[in-house]
């Protein structure tokens, strides 16, 4: 999901001052910031977040009712696990209350295609026989709606900065309930010009809480329906990336964001931005 779902653009603190218009309200303090030299993004931003993210994902526990009754485990039985396949489009809008805090919020659309692995062990019909197995991939593709907030604190010192960023969504993918998401990440990198504009490029940790419980149901072919609870989430939540942005005018920004899980999990951010 995610993801949306964490880059925020970085106040460019310990740069040298390049001419500001005539003082903004917004950020709070910043009129304090300028006269110290540093120059500051504009207060709001209107921009995509795209994400592309490909990762494995862990199921622990699947449990199934049948006409309303109190779902039980079926895990005795059955090894599940799967790969997912997200694109996700989001427009944001962010506006800087501090020169060190912005805040946002994103609304978007999300595509999953999944690739579920069964790997199914019965008892024996008969005494001492042999156990049933049988293992079979299901392919599922489900779209949904995604809507969350954010809040970034940002730094820096001469050409050094840092910022942690920690962003909460809920995603509406067909389930009886919305799946809940929490992601949290912190970046460390340079930040110089080109062209006499910001330039700056980071080093980053990221930590996906996307684990929750699908809840469901779907008819039975007996008749009446079944209702079902997967306890799901990614099997390697933490990756490591490198990103950039580049501001090659006042009011627009471009940043990419790359990363992986190191076991051949990865996604990328693409997210222009315009200010004002």
């Amino acid at each position: 999901m995610r993801n949306t779902f964490g880059l925020v653009l970085l106040c460019a603190l310990g740069q040298s001052a390049i001419a500001q218009d005539e003082p903004r309200t917004l950020p709070f303090l910043g009129e304090e910031a300028r006269k110290r030299g540093y120059e500051l993004p504009e207060p709001f931003g209107v921009g995509l977040v795209y994400y592309k993210l490909n990762r494995d994902i862990e199921v622990s526990d699947v449990r199934v009712g049948r006409n309303g009754t109190v779902p039980s485990s079926v895990s005795q039985y059955a090894d599940l696990g799967s790969t997912s396949d997200v694109d996700n489009i989001n427009v944001k809008v962010d506006v800087w209350l501090l020169p060190f805090l912005n805040v946002y919020g994103i609304v978007g659309k999300i595509w999953n295609k999944s690739d579920t692995n069964i790997d199914v062990t019965l008892p024996p019909l008969l005494p001492n026989g042999p156990t049933r197995r049988f293992q079979t991939t299901v392919p599922t593709s489900i779209e949904g709606t995604v809507k969350g907030l954010g809040v970034t604190l940002a730094g820096g010192y001469k050409s050094f900065f840092g910022a942690l960023d920690v962003n909460w969504a809920k995603a509406d993918i067909g389930f009886d309930e919305r799946l809940k998401a929490v992601v949290s990440s912190a970046r460390a990198g340079w930040h110089g010009t080109v062209d006499g504009r910001p330039l700056r490029v980071w080093v980053n940790a990221t930590y996906w809480d996307t684990f929750a419980v699908a809840k469901g149901h779907v008819a039975d072919p007996d008749g009446g329906t079944l209702n079902f609870e997967v306890e799901q989430g990614p099997k390697y939540p933490k990756t490591y990336g490198v990103g950039f942005q580049y501001s090659p005018r006042k009011w627009f920004d471009l940043a990419v964001d790359t990363g992986t899980d190191g076991h051949g999990g990865w996604y990328v951010a693409i997210v222009p931005v315009i200010r004002f």
